[in-house]
């Protein structure tokens, strides 16, 4: 990827499309796109093969939201990120979900104890992040608004009795974050 990123943003330095000093922020930005891109597409792929895909979206949503806020575990490298992401959605898919499916309140916990995690925690700034102090309590902000919001969908989608599978799929988006947020700690 990085080959790739590095070859793209030279190229845009010779056409003229952007400066030198641009090339380096450039390429790790193309760096950055390919890599979500190419997980992306690994999930998705799963999805369609295990026909879930409108599930796959829920999680997709509610782990993007509030990932971006709560920091936390990131691999070194790509690979290490990509197959550790694949492993995690097949073992929950296969594993995790059906278990879940017979014992609903066992998610619903797990919900709320990772929502609870969160609001106290708010945020880690991962040494790859490197958050100001600033930038640190406004993530930490943020990270409360976002859990309380899709907490609060989440169950409100269970009262309403929305299909279990979207709500295990959206709760295992929040529950996947304080995860990640926990093994850092």
């Amino acid at each position: 990827m990085e080959y790739i990123a590095e070859k793209l943003s030279n190229e845009m330095f010779l056409n003229g499309l952007i400066t030198e000093h641009e090339k380096e922020i450039y390429c790790y930005a193309v760096q950055v796109w390919m890599e979500k891109t190419i997980g992306l597409v690994g999930v998705f792929l799963l999805s369609i093969i295990w026909k879930n895909c409108l599930e796959t979206i829920f999680f997709l949503v509610y782990f993007s939201c509030i990932r971006g806020y709560t920091g936390g575990y990131h691999a070194k490298r790509f690979s290490g990120c990509f197959f550790s992401s694949i492993g995690i959605y097949t073992i929950y898919v296969k594993l995790i979900c059906p278990i879940l499916l017979k014992y609903q309140n066992i998610n619903l916990l797990l919900l709320l104890i990772s929502a609870f995690y969160v609001f106290i925690i708010g945020a880690f700034s991962h040494s790859n992040m490197g958050w100001s102090k600033e930038e640190y309590e406004k993530s930490k902000y943020a990270a409360r608004i976002v859990v309380s919001i899709e907490v609060g969908s989440i169950l409100l989608f269970f009262l309403l009795g929305i299909k279990q599978t979207y709500i295990l799929y959206m709760s295992f988006g929040v529950i996947l974050s304080t995860f990640l947020l926990l093994t850092i700690q």
